[in-house]
């Protein structure tokens, strides 16, 4: 769906448009690192959160990654062609964080588009287009937005996102329950990867398989997105410390620990 907010109802709003590319390094199909694709999110006057995770092996544990610390540079340019550099430096992908990899750019001009991705180990990521917020109390006449929520993985395909990016939106909102928690059920059209998740490791193949989807990803190279959680990041109609059976409460904290922690390493 896409909606188109006057300034009356939103003063603080910024186009981001789509668009997706890639240019540079080579993509090996073997062991490429970006098999998890890459997210703008969070857009600021001056910046945005970029993010991707390393993931040779994206549906084991720990991505195929190992133990190691891996530096990854990243670059922001004004075309797409990234002729035009404005930001560039270096993270550093460790294991502790599933060699996931958060850059919080600053110093970047309002209201306008702008390219970004990721180099490491002699390959490229996708190229993302992402875009500032305008400044503040700047002239806003509408945004352009869509927004998602409840993409069970196993019911069916996804579609809707492959027709929010021909929509050219502004910002993408997702409101909640990236993924579900469900254990595999046998029949089901596209059978979650693992068995329900109750730790970090499987919480993080659990966000693998819906994050190796082409549409999903292009969706999140097509414009940055805000998103929020519901109760399928972690059990279904939980509470504070309790899951929906009212079983042991340290149990479950721990699980939704792990919940959290994987729902940051995945997105921006």
């Amino acid at each position: 769906m896409t909606i188109l907010l006057s300034r009356r109802t939103v003063l603080a709003a910024a186009p981001f448009v789509a668009g997706a590319g890639s240019a540079g390094f080579a993509r090996g199909p073997a062991d490429a690192l970006f098999t998890l694709g890459i997210a703008s999110g969070d857009p600021a006057p001056d910046g945005m959160v970029l993010w991707t995770r390393l993931a040779p092996a994206p549906l084991e544990p720990d991505g195929g990654m190992g133990r190691g610390r891996v530096a990854v540079r990243w670059e922001v340019a004004e075309d797409e062609g990234f002729a035009r550099i404005v930001r560039r430096g270096e993270a550093l992908a460790t294991p502790d964080d599933g060699h996931s990899v958060h850059v919080e750019v600053a110093g970047l001009r309002p209201g306008r588009p702008y390219f970004y991705r990721f180099l490491s180990g002699g390959q490229a990521s996708a190229t993302g287009r992402t875009r500032t917020a305008p400044a503040p109390g700047s002239h806003v006449e509408r945004l352009r937005l869509c927004y998602g929520s409840c993409q069970r993985y196993d019911v069916g395909y996804y579609a809707g996102w492959h027709h929010v990016v021909a929509e050219e939106p502004e910002l993408i909102l997702f409101l909640g329950d990236y993924i579900y928690e469900n254990a595999p059920k046998p029949g089901a059209l596209r059978p979650h990867q693992n068995p329900e998740p109750v730790d970090l490791a499987g919480y993080r193949i659990r966000y693998a398989t819906y994050k190796l989807d082409p549409l999903l990803q292009a969706a999140h190279a097509a414009a940055p997105w805000m998103t929020i959680w519901d109760d399928h990041e972690v059990a279904n109609d939980y509470a504070g410390q309790w899951d929906q059976r009212y079983g042991d409460p340290a149990t479950f904290l721990r699980r939704r620990a792990a919940a959290y922690q994987a729902y940051w390493e995945h997105l921006p």
